[in-house]
């Protein structure tokens, strides 16, 4: 099917991506508004490989219903979805989401996860802009309607095949979201998806992450495995979780004891999250840790050539003797990291060495 000789009337462009570009377009036989996505580059691959996804969780609630694809003139492949209302990275700049409905798009998500994973397919870039939802959240009970929330973008999505080392030795994601076995070029299976989840909903908690990448820092390239000890640090302590009910941590905690080939058990994590959506009331635990030493802090994190990159500023030593707070210690470690920006980075190849 070639786009020119089909239906589909292009509107406008309303969203891109490192390696492809979006549409509104208006299929001219019904004038229903769908979304087209079309590779920038002939043979790039990952759309090809979306609609292979997408054809295997046909069916799935919450995943979005391959209208049609194939290729253009130029031979790009593209694929046409529903037209959707819009991201939760969108939405959090917007409004700030309660608790409540935050908990609500976790539980909602982990079931798609739940049903993509039994068909052995890893999503592998679950972030707050490949979370949609197709109307407005004007009524938080419809946020667990099967419809509602949709988990979109499998590009980088692959099946999970045991022995294999496709997924080791690479990171894949999105640098603010993805895994801590990403970031170390692990095996990578059902739990990083979770793990990202916990990230999304942390992220719309608190609007930030402790190492989370701001525009107004600019763009500095930055060390992946340095980001991915301060994910690990923060993962082993409360400051992720401190606005959430205590059954969040329990969920991380589950979360960190399973090997990558090991199906979740969904039955406890969505039990886990009913618990929080009964007394969604947040736990009272404080962080008020205090480091003794910049050594501890360097031991935790272990970032290299810090004192370069925050050569504008105060010395490295007095910043880190400055981080007499958790909260303090993170935000300075967030200046020091810089900025990427989250769409460019879908695997190892483009972080220049």
């Amino acid at each position: 099917m070639y786009l020119q000789a089909s239906q589909y009337h292009v509107l406008s462009k309303i969203g891109c991506g490192s390696d492809h570009v979006i549409y509104k377009v208006e299929n001219r036989l019904n004038s229903e508004e769908c979304a087209i996505k079309i590779e920038k580059s002939p043979g790039i691959g990952q759309i090809e490989n979306e609609i292979g996804m997408l054809n295997k969780l046909k069916g799935i609630s919450g995943i979005p219903v391959l209208i049609s694809y194939g290729v253009t003139p130029e031979n790009k492949s593209f694929l046409i979805i529903p037209l959707l209302h819009g991201n939760l990275g969108e939405i959090a700049k917007k409004k700030q989401l309660s608790l409540t409905q935050i908990l609500r798009i976790g539980l909602r998500i982990t079931e798609i996860l739940e049903k993509v994973h039994y068909q052995n397919i890893l999503h592998l870039d679950i972030k707050p802009e490949n979370i949609m939802i197709s109307q407005p959240l004007v009524n938080d009970s419809k946020i667990l309607h099967p419809d509602l929330i949709q988990l979109i973008d499998f590009g980088l999505s692959q099946e999970l095949i045991r022995n294999s080392k496709l997924l080791k030795d690479v990171f894949i994601g999105s640098l603010n979201f993805a895994s801590r076995q990403s970031h170390k070029g692990e095996q990578l299976g059902y739990k990083d998806d979770l793990e990202s989840l916990l990230y999304v909903l942390v992220y719309l908690r608190n609007l930030t992450l402790p190492w989370f990448q701001k525009p107004s820092w600019g763009y500095r390239e930055v060390d992946i495995k340095v980001i991915g000890r301060i994910k690990q640090f923060h993962f082993k302590t409360a400051s992720q979780t401190q606005n959430f009910p205590l059954q969040f941590q329990e969920i991380m905690s589950y979360i960190d004891t399973l090997k990558y080939d090991t199906m979740p058990d969904y039955g406890y994590i969505k039990s886990l999250f009913m618990e929080m959506l009964k007394k969604p009331q947040c736990s009272i635990f404080q962080i008020h840790q205090v480091f003794q030493s910049s050594n501890e802090i360097e031991t935790s994190i272990l970032i290299e050539n810090s004192a370069e990159n925050n050569k504008d500023n105060k010395s490295c030593d007095q910043n880190m003797e400055d981080m007499l707070s958790f909260e303090t210690k993170h935000v300075q470690i967030s200046k020091i990291i810089g900025k990427y920006v989250t769409n460019s980075i879908k695997s190892i190849s483009d972080i220049k060495s």
